[in-house]
């Protein structure tokens, strides 16, 4: 009975490799066809076969056949290697005696084996002397006669190969079979009108992936185009791929389509280039991890691929069960001649449950967070993890506030100028790793505050008018370049030692500066003035002209090599750092958005989302997502009238949640596409008490969040303390713990199948 079953579903399962191939066939998905032909080993289609022979493709027609047999494999397999081979060599354009003809024969005759018993005596005398004897005359016959001939001899050895036996007529099927089949199996489904065409393809996707038919499933994938394997495309990333990388996306979209996919194509760009050059390195695991990251968050942002990154769960060997059942029930009703369909096996649906059916199951699946539709407020530490880094406590206001780009430390610089580094004891942010339910510093290694053995500590000169102080630092791999109103000063981090300092410590000053790849350093100055600086000549590059007033902040977009510049004057300026040349500017900033009121409001902060993509701009009173280089605005949030103003906001490191301070003592995290509020921190129960019988505000100065795990974020806090924060358990800000095993996703894009 098991022997029998087993037959029986080997039938089935060969009967459906047919239906597939005529349906790729009608469709017209020519590719995935002659790869499922191969992979399956179904069908030997000579007239495919023969077609690379006459066409002089002899690559082509040695790989088709080499899927179904191979020279060692019998007399004819031989035959038929070896004729491809001496025809091959015949034709090559320097056989008088260059490398083609002699690579040929090295590499191809020589790997045919010889037996005398063969009865092929041309073989045996072909392969024992060192010269081929072919023809001299034979680059002046006819090719497509001599290739019509030798496609008329294959066929013979083919039809008499035990290889290739019953494997050469396709079955005789009724147009459009499998179409047929599933109208039957689904009367609802209208797949002849196209309406459910889409879920037979992604049955046989689920067919193919089990069946393990790997190059024909993600062929298929780019040809029908109803579903984005991401795994596939991580898959080839991690193996250093980036050819087929770039090919598997180039068939959802291309670079032009939209932003998301330019930036997608960037950064397949950049690692591939990475790995071409002496100092790339493709071992970098955080590097790579990252970058899938990106790529992930990207495509789940990109119109022309949201909506077909996932795929419906299903029953396992769904198309094949529902053949079976039907092969099942036909049988029996064949064997007495009865045409009728009654109690013919149908079902609802093809592949997932439809919504309305999805709605009225209770409970959720496997691997699903939900959210709360309720807004999750934070009012007891209990209800995050949270960690306030050691001090000597200052009590200067945090200005600036920073992970280092590996998150392994923690950069802040006070209102006196002072700078605050804080490493972890294990050398590594081992907080982050372990995501502990409720922080214990006697069980995870702790934060302290780095102090080198020479007792030096990093301090700017100080602005000689409170008036004109203004703080900012950027760091460059172990240096940090740093101002707070005077000179910009240059220290090296590992041993707090001032190496530097350049500038006019009094007007025109620095206000803002950020680094440029691949040695730029962009500064921008109180009299509204940009100087573009050549860190390897130590020259001033160039000279941008285009604010009335202080620079407030400036971005550089890797993306579309452009600086974004903002004033207190209320204007942004886009540069495009090829030419230096402004692209654009917009001179009121309170108006391009729609506003609630004509409040002109000073842009205090501007920032890249991770990709590169949009830019947030903060203001006092409202922050704003804009497209670049247009600056055309996307969205625009206004907090209540209740908050007051906000302090700073910051993109997560995967883009996809913006957290905002406010001068009420409080973050909230907001979804980056939406504005949607996730959550509200109130950090009055977070801040420590101050030594004194007055209570004095403390707000969140600054906003930092951890370069590669996109909950964490570090607050810089107005009285000097900073503090690091967390939500609970796997999930997000505003979200319920996860308690699923994400060990299987450990690569950050979701399963397929």
């Amino acid at each position: 009975m098991g022997d029998s079953t087993m037959i029986l579903d080997e039938t089935n399962r060969k009967n459906l490799i047919f239906l597939i191939l005529q349906f790729l066939h009608e469709e017209g998905y020519e590719k995935s066809l002659h790869l499922l032909e191969q992979d399956s080993g179904a069908f030997f289609d000579y007239s495919y076969f023969s077609g690379f022979i006459t066409n002089g493709k002899w690559k082509d027609a040695e790989d088709y056949l080499s899927a179904f047999t191979s020279p060692d494999t019998n007399t004819f397999s031989r035959k038929m290697f070896f004729d491809l081979y001496k025809w091959k060599f015949s034709e090559a354009p320097d056989r008088s005696g260059g490398s083609e003809s002699a690579n040929i024969f090295s590499n191809d005759l020589r790997r045919i084996p010889v037996f005398k018993d063969d009865g092929f005596e041309d073989l045996v005398e072909v392969i024992a002397v060192d010269d081929l004897r072919i023809p001299e005359k034979t680059g002046s016959v006819d090719k497509a006669l001599v290739r019509a001939s030798l496609c008329v001899d294959l066929r013979k050895l083919a039809e008499s190969n035990p290889s290739l036996c019953g494997k050469l007529v396709f079955p005789n099927l009724n147009k459009s079979a499998l179409l047929s089949l599933i109208s039957l199996i689904c009367p609802n489904s209208n797949v002849r009108m196209g309406g459910s065409k889409e879920d037979l393809i992604r049955l046989i996707l689920q067919f193919l992936h089990e069946a393990k038919y790997k190059n024909t499933l993600h062929r298929f994938e780019q040809e029908t185009k109803v579903f984005f394997n991401l795994n596939y495309l991580a898959e080839v990333m991690k193996l250093g791929e980036m050819g087929k990388a770039e090919e598997y996306l180039a068939a959802f979209t291309d670079k032009h389509a939209n932003i998301y996919s330019k930036a997608m194509f960037l950064e397949l760009q950049k690692l591939k280039w990475e790995a071409t050059t002496p100092s790339g390195s493709l071992d970098n695991t955080s590097q790579k991890t990252k970058l899938l990251a990106s790529v992930g968050v990207l495509a789940k942002k990109n119109p022309a691929l949201k909506d077909i990154l996932s795929f419906p769960k299903m029953a396992k060997s769904r198309l094949l069960t529902l053949m079976k059942q039907t092969m099942d029930w036909w049988r029996p009703h064949s064997c007495s001649n009865s045409n009728s369909l009654e109690h013919i096996p149908v079902v609802p649906y093809l592949c997932g449950e439809p919504s309305s059916l999805k709605n009225k199951l209770n409970g959720t699946g496997p691997r699903t967070k939900v959210g709360n539709c309720k807004l999750k407020e934070i009012n007891h530490p209990s209800e995050c993890s949270s960690l306030v880094l050691p001090d000597y406590w200052s009590g200067e206001r945090i200005a600036c506030l920073t992970y280092s780009p590996c998150g392994d430390y923690i950069l802040a610089l006070a209102d006196d100028a002072t700078h605050k580094l804080w490493t972890w004891s294990t050398g590594q942010n081992e907080f982050c790793k372990h995501t502990p339910r409720v922080l214990k510093e006697d069980v995870f290694p702790k934060p302290r505050l780095h102090q080198p053995m020479s007792g030096k500590t990093m301090k700017n000169e100080i602005a000689t008018s409170v008036e004109d102080s203004t703080s900012c630092f950027a760091i460059k791999g172990s240096y940090l370049f740093s101002t707070s109103g005077g000179k910009i000063a240059v220290f090296d981090l590992k041993s707090f030692e001032r190496v530097a300092a350049f500038g006019s410590p009094i007007k025109p000053m620095a206000t803002y500066f950020i680094f440029i790849p691949v040695d730029l350093l962009a500064v921008g100055l109180d009299d509204g003035s940009i100087l573009i600086h050549c860190l390897s000549s130590r020259k001033i590059k160039e000279k941008l002209d285009g604010h009335d007033q202080r620079i407030t902040c400036l971005a550089f977009s890797r993306c579309f090599n452009v600086l974004v510049s903002s004033g207190a004057d209320g204007k942004l300026c886009v540069w495009s750092t090829k030419r230096w040349l402004k692209l654009t500017s917009i001179d009121s900033i309170q108006n391009f958005c729609t506003r609630l009121n004509n409040v002109s409001s000073l842009v205090t902060q501007i920032q890249f989302d991770p990709y590169q993509i949009e830019l947030l701009v903060v203001q006092d009173k409202w922050i704003s997502r804009h497209a670049a280089p247009t600056l055309d605005c996307l969205r625009q949030w206004v907090p209540d009238e209740s908050e007051a103003a906000i302090t700073s906001a910051t993109y997560s490191s995967d883009g996809e949640i913006i957290c905002v301070g406010f001068r009420s003592e409080s973050i909230k995290i907001l979804d980056s596409m939406t504005f949607l509020i996730k959550c509200r921190i109130n950090l009055t129960a977070f801040t420590q008490p101050i030594p004194s019988n007055i209570r004095v505000k403390v707000y969140p100065a600054v906003v930092a969040a951890h370069p590669s795990h996109p909950s964490q974020i570090s607050v810089g806090l107005s009285n000097g303390r900073v503090i690091v924060l967390q939500p609970l358990g796997r999930g997000g800000w505003g979200e319920a713990d996860a308690i699923e095993d994400d060990r299987d996703n450990s690569d950050g894009l979701e399963h397929c199948y």
